[in-house]
């Protein structure tokens, strides 16, 4: 049986393709290269998007494009920032995952894990192929437009505004496909980045299901009936001590996790917030079919990209909750002072649920993003009200 960590390798094999994950040792030569990669395609390119946002022209649906672009550029940037510097937590988290303690104990234990991977593994594919689906609508799309009908073909992302029209003209291709190519890495990012994040959130959901089967579980063994009790209760406190230890490594599993993903959520779901609020509002004015189209196929993006990670904190928060419950379902009664002695302690532990945060301000859960939501609608509706008035 392949190791837990194993499902994430696709994400490393892309994020250190496009120079952000040496893996446990940093090279001289990878070094180089990713400082040199991600300074033309991550810090050059949003630096030339901003002067891009400063010459764009005051029409308020260019403006909108600009700005919407820009908000995710910051996105990505926490997501960079969050596997360059958080690169031996990370490695901490997969030799927790690899631990004798999570891959189950029993068949039961074993296939829960199993079947997690492979909803990661499913989610990880759908995630790339939609993503390269709407890259390619993006960029390949206007080229057999501009092939076919002879359409005049525009830069994918901007048109550098402060570049003369002319030296635009001139190194169109050149500029063509430093964007197309920035673009697919910045996708890359984001398609790794979230499915890794929502990855490691996923295990610690699967850890915990699989520590509620076992304690639902913790029974007598129909072959200890004929021992002792003093050797049954011996056999049950190792049994319990090993399902605490289960957990025990869990909460420094989340934990390491909540320090990973602390300030890289933070952004995502403010970032987010903030273009589902200007995509809303551009929604109000008069615009062409195009614009509208790309608006709202950017607005589900968005609404995506912070639902995934807000109801698998919900699944989590549910999931810790069941614990409590899960330990007077196991077979306490007819046991051990010491064994009941430690349940409670155990309970009295549960009765906190896990819940992951957002930079310590906000839980990651379905009512953070259902409030996003109607803050953005509220906004959504002031606007307008202001406009009928007007």
């Amino acid at each position: 049986m392949s190791s837990i960590s194993d499902s994430f390798k696709i994400n490393f094999i892309f994020l250190k393709l496009f120079g952000l994950w040496p893996g446990k040792e940093m090279t001289k030569r990878y070094k180089y290269y990713s400082m040199i990669f991600i300074f033309i395609t991550l810090f050059m390119y949003n630096s030339l998007l901003i002067f891009n946002l400063l010459y764009t022209p005051r029409n308020i649906e260019l403006m909108i494009r600009e700005v919407i672009f820009l908000f995710t550029e910051i996105a990505v940037m926490g997501k960079v920032f969050m596997i360059l510097y958080k690169r031996k937590k990370l490695l901490a988290v997969f030799d927790i995952l690899d631990c004798d303690h999570f891959q189950g104990e029993d068949d039961v234990g074993r296939q829960i894990v199993h079947e997690h991977v492979s909803k990661y593994k499913t989610y990880w594919k759908i995630y790339g192929i939609l993503s390269n689906f709407a890259y390619s609508s993006q960029v390949f799309l206007p080229i057999f437009v501009h092939l076919i009908f002879k359409t005049n073909l525009e830069l994918p992302i901007c048109k550098y505004y402060f570049l003369d029209v002319n030296v635009v003209q001139k190194y169109f291709i050149f500029l063509f496909v430093y964007q197309s190519f920035g673009m697919y890495g910045h996708m890359t990012y984001n398609v790794n980045v979230d499915t890794l994040i929502a990855g490691l959130i996923l295990m610690a959901i699967t850890q915990l299901r699989v520590l509620n089967h076992e304690f639902r579980n913790l029974k007598v063994d129909p072959e200890d009936f004929k021992e002792s009790n003093a050797a049954v209760d011996r056999k049950q406190i190792v049994k319990l001590n090993r399902h605490l230890k289960h957990y025990d490594i869990l909460l420094t599993y989340c934990s390491t996790v909540q320090d990973i993903m602390n300030i890289t959520m933070f952004v995502q779901f403010g970032m987010a917030s903030a273009i589902i609020c200007v995509i809303l509002c551009g929604l109000l004015l008069p615009s062409t079919t195009e614009f509208l189209v790309f608006m709202v196929s950017y607005l589900f993006a968005m609404i995506l990209q912070i639902f995934v990670p807000a109801w698998l904190g919900t699944q989590l928060i549910y999931e810790s909750q069941d614990l409590a419950f899960a330990a007077y379902s196991s077979e306490w009664i007819p046991r051990s002072e010491q064994f009941k002695r430690s349940i409670r302690l155990f309970v009295e532990r549960a009765n906190t649920h896990i819940q992951l945060t957002g930079c310590r301000m906000f839980p990651l859960s379905l009512d953070t993003f259902t409030s996003i939501l109607k803050t953005a609608y509220s906004f959504f509706t002031l606007i307008r009200n202001i406009q009928e008035r007007e």
